[in-house]
């Protein structure tokens, strides 16, 4: 069943890899069981997600952030509130949840819920039912569960900061959506992709494509798109050149912020650059002063790294 959407961003990956989680996807579209999607961050996972929506049956689907909405707030915005349960509830609400009826609720990043919301959730999940707040009167909740988790999840079971009998419930089925770095050949489809939706023409040799294809991605499908997002700024055209000096100017930025805590000012001070950076949240926290501070991989605020950690894409120079 095609619904009209707009993810020709995995429709045509032709990597292997992608083909034969497409090929899963195909298997398990329309089968009413908990699935969970995993991988590194920016790899895609909720592209995978609405392509099973795509492809399925089901009438809708709900996408739902679980870093989105402060840990105090999200059980009123997810389940809903009666008028009177709490001050400022002027009238009933019926919550986000009963808008994934007859469809699928992705429950994006469940890794980020604490250790009290995942409890709570295990018993919703387990029974498909749920109290509004200030209600007596249990709710069903007729949707099919996706969720997704980054890289270690697995780790964080082990570690205890997630719990092992809510992994257990909602991986029955689960996908391992790999790095960029191991699927070269959605590379060059996925930077033809973005440069489509910026009106950007694509002049590149051999030469230029093989040095996409061979560079790591640490960002993933995110990096891509912000590498294609900082050429098309005054540009209607990837060229060889466009390649060359962006890419070379990322690795040595990286080098530089290593050995480094310099803030984004002081370091755009010295390299004589404006830095065009794309730091996106795994956790709700607001930045401090002064910074934040650049390392590698994570996001260090005062000096001092958070708890969970930001998570920092590559830094382009413009």
């Amino acid at each position: 069943m095609q619904k009209g959407t707009t993810f020709t961003l995995v429709k045509n990956l032709p990597d292997h890899q992608s083909l034969s989680i497409k090929e899963t996807i195909h298997k398990i579209a329309d089968i009413d069981t908990n699935l969970l999607i995993y991988g590194e961050t920016g790899v895609g996972k909720d592209f995978w997600a609405n392509y099973l929506y795509d492809v399925s049956t089901y009438r809708t689907i709900l996408n739902l952030n679980c870093g989105d909405v402060p840990e105090n707030l999200l059980e009123s915005e997810w389940f809903g509130y009666k008028k009177g349960a709490f001050s400022g509830a002027f009238t009933d609400y019926e919550g986000k949840w009963k808008k994934a009826e007859g469809g699928i609720l992705f429950l994006n990043q469940i890794d980020l819920l604490s250790l009290n919301l995942q409890s709570k959730l295990l018993r919703i999940i387990e029974r498909k039912k749920y109290y509004p707040l200030g209600s007596t009167n249990e709710m069903d909740i007729n949707a099919r569960f996706i969720f997704s988790t980054d890289e270690n999840i697995q780790q964080k079971v082990r570690d205890g900061k997630f719990r092992a009998d809510l992994y257990y419930r909602i991986s029955p089925y689960r996908i391992c959506v790999p790095p960029l770095r191991e699927r070269k050949d959605d590379i060059l489809p996925l930077l033809k992709y973005f440069c489509h939706q910026k009106k950007m023409d694509i002049s590149i040799g051999t030469e230029a494509e093989k040095l996409l294809t061979d560079f790591p991605w640490r960002g993933n499908i995110r990096e891509i798109e912000n590498f294609v997002i900082t050429v098309s700024l005054g540009k209607d055209r990837l060229t060889d050149e466009s390649v060359y000096s962006l890419l070379d100017s990322a690795d040595d930025f990286l080098e530089t912020v290593k050995e480094t805590d310099m803030s984004l000012e002081d370091l755009e001070g010295m390299l004589d650059v404006v830095i065009f950076s794309d730091v996106y949240r795994q956790a709700r926290i607001s930045f401090a002063k002064p910074g934040p501070y650049i390392v590698e991989g994570t996001i260090e605020l005062n000096g001092e790294e958070t708890e969970p950690t930001l998570r920092a894409e590559r830094i382009w120079l413009l």
